[in-house]
Parts: C-alpha cells; sequence; structure tokens
C-alpha cells in the first residue's frame, strides 16, 4: 500500500478543520401569522390592505421596503387563491428578508430572517396598487386558471409582439404597447400574467386568452428609453 504523502493529510486536516471550526451559521428564520378581516363581497385581501397589515405587524421601515417578487395563482373564475410576496425591509439598521403566503380566508403566513446581502430594487406598493385592481376575471374568460408572477430587470431589454402582449396598466386599464426599450443600468419591473390550460389537442391555450401578458405599470414605463404604443 502506498503511503500518503504529507501534504495530502495536512491538506484533509485544514479542510476537517475549516468545515467544523468556521462553516457559517445558517441564517435564523422566524416565521409567525395573522389575520386579515376581508370586507363584504371581497374574495381575497386586497394587496395595499395586506400591505399596511404587513407593515404593522412585522415592524420594518416602510419607506425602506424594496419589492423582489410577487405572485398570484388565479381560478378560472378570476379569484386569487394565493398571493406569495418576496420583499426586504430595515429593522434597527438591518436589512430582513419577508416571504408571505396570503389566502383568500384573510389568514396570512410569513417568514423573516436577516439579509447578509443588501438588495436594491423599488418599493412595493406601485406593484400592489395597480395589481390588485386588475380584474383577473375579464383575463381568465372563465376558461383557464392563471398565474402572476413580476420579474425585476437591471439589463438591457428591447420588448416587442414576440415577447407577449405589452400593456401599461394604470388604475386597472390595459393600454395595448408594440415596443418598449430599456437600457444598461435601469431597474424596472415586469408584471406578467401566464395561463395555466389544460391541452387535450395540443393547444397552449384556451381561445381568446392571451398566452403570455407583459404589464407596466405608469412608474416603471416611465423609465424606458423608447415606448411605441400600438
Amino acid at each position: 500500500m502506498k503511503k500518503i504523502p504529507l501534504i495530502v493529510w495536512v491538506i484533509l486536516i485544514c479542510l476537517v478543520f475549516v468545515h467544523y471550526f468556521y462553516t457559517p451559521e445558517k441564517p435564523e428564520i422566524a416565521t409567525g401569522e395573522m389575520r386579515i378581516d376581508l370586507d363584504p363581497g371581497e374574495r381575497q385581501p386586497d394587496l395595499v390592505n395586506l400591505w399596511d397589515a404587513l407593515v404593522r405587524d412585522q415592524g420594518f421601515a416602510n419607506e425602506s421596503a424594496i419589492l423582489i417578487q410577487l405572485n398570484q395563482f388565479v381560478d378560472k373564475d378570476g379569484a386569487v387563491q394565493c398571493t406569495q410576496a418576496y420583499y426586504t425591509g430595515d429593522v434597527d439598521g438591518g436589512q430582513h428578508f419577508y416571504v408571505v403566503y396570503a389566502y383568500p380566508s384573510g389568514n396570512v403566513l410569513y417568514k423573516d430572517q436577516v439579509l447578509e446581502f443588501p438588495l436594491q430594487g423599488a418599493h412595493p406598493l406601485a406593484i400592489f396598487r395597480e395589481a390588485t385592481l386588475i380584474n383577473f376575471a375579464d383575463l381568465t374568460r372563465g376558461e383557464c386558471n392563471l398565474t402572476l408572477q413580476t420579474l425585476k430587470h437591471e439589463k438591457e431589454q428591447r420588448y416587442n409582439e414576440t415577447h407577449g402582449d405589452l400593456c401599461v396598466l394604470s388604475e386597472g386599464s390595459l393600454r395595448p404597447l408594440k415596443e418598449a426599450a430599456f437600457s444598461q443600468g435601469t431597474c424596472w419591473y415586469t408584471i406578467e400574467i401566464v395561463p395555466e390550460v389544460p391541452q387535450p389537442e395540443g393547444n397552449a391555450t384556451a381561445e381568446g386568452v392571451s398566452d403570455h401578458l407583459i404589464l407596466f405599470t405608469e412608474q416603471d414605463i416611465a423609465l424606458a428609453d423608447t415606448v411605441i404604443y400600438a
């Protein structure tokens, strides 16, 4: 049997030492829950009311909040079955990362952990105000479920009809776009809505339902270098 060189033993011992004494601890994750009282006729929490409740309950500085992502899962009747929100906020000088799950019952579950690497972006309310006014029933037409997802962008991008149906979302109304272009270094968000459609005959989408709707708020489209309306 060959003898293992001394240098190999030294490396192995160093690796073991680093693993047991210098492996960083996993961040502590706190969990919580709350309940939002819905107004008569509401089928899911209003996103603005949800945000106000989160600010009160979680204790972060409202003005410091940054939206990472918003997801909503919508049934074919246009009712939001679950809202997921990912964002950050400052607490006592440190940035925290939050994950929230809100349900039609008004029950809200969330996770909270300290964020080691600060993130940049926009406040959630501009997106929340617009997303909560979307008439999902008008988009589903009773034919299919939808998924809404926001995406944060920072690299140069040009949008046209090959990307999907482009629109500016303003107070619940959709204004069609032909093109929009953003330059490198600009930070903007898109609200993207995609159907979850059964494909019994290989069809990609239900009749009359857009297979990819890309929405920009007025705040975000104002950051574009080029905007051409349809």
